[in-house]
């Protein structure tokens, strides 16, 4: 059986390091050396900040490298809060020696994403982000309140994503949105990570279950 890799939060945009779209084509690459299955489990592109299809623009290789494994039928995408018209909501695995697997981006049970200020704020973001001040605030705001928060953020939006794994009879969630890789034995909650500060981790479904993987 051919392993299915998930990917999150790539967050590929005009602006972002060089070095990130030469990982993420990596990463697409060995994807299909290896013979493996593509998750993208959302935000790859930001459109939130830069407006849809400039990330894919700006990142022509790995939008190409993108299409071409759709095209074989080897990747899917779920869709996130930074691209909210891409993929699936969710998609659904059943995997041997795991079980009933779901795989979805999460925003939707961040409390702080679906509520009426957050919804507020994406609004003003999706119309005004690709202004300078308006994603300089943004990145600023979301830097901060990591710092102050980010563990009882993290805590948080796993405990939510468990109440769903559960309350829906998965045997296996994985997710993204927090940019927190996460993988326990016997743990129903798994992340995905991110694209960040040269390094992208992903979760690889193989014959012997779940694994984390990292790569730069």
């Amino acid at each position: 059986m051919n392993e299915v890799w998930i990917a999150s939060d790539w967050h590929l945009a005009p602006g972002s390091p060089p070095g990130d779209g030469e990982l993420a084509l990596a990463f697409l690459e060995r994807a299909r050396a290896a013979g493996a299955r593509v998750i993208l489990n959302g935000d790859v592109f930001d459109e939130l900040f830069a407006g849809r299809g400039r990330g894919e623009a700006a990142h022509p290789r790995v939008t190409r490298a993108i299409a071409e494994l759709a095209a074989d039928g080897r990747l899917a995408r779920t869709r996130g809060n930074h691209d909210p018209e891409t993929g699936e909501t969710r998609l659904v695995l059943d995997w041997p020696g795991v079980g009933r697997v779901l795989v979805m981006h999460g925003h939707s049970v961040d409390p702080v994403n679906s509520s009426p200020l957050g919804r507020l704020g994406d609004s003003i973001s999706r119309r005004f982000g690709r202004t300078v001040v308006v994603r300089g605030a943004a990145w600023a705001a979301e830097a901060a309140a990591r710092a102050l928060a980010g563990g009882y953020m993290v805590r948080t939006f796993r405990h939510r994503c468990l109440a769903l794994v559960e309350r829906e009879g998965f045997d296996l969630g994985v997710f993204g949105h927090v940019h927190t890789a996460h993988l326990l034995p016997g743990d129903r909650y798994a992340n995905a990570g991110s694209l960040h500060r040269g390094r992208l981790e992903w979760l690889a479904l193989g014959a012997g279950g779940p694994r984390l993987e990292r790569e730069g």
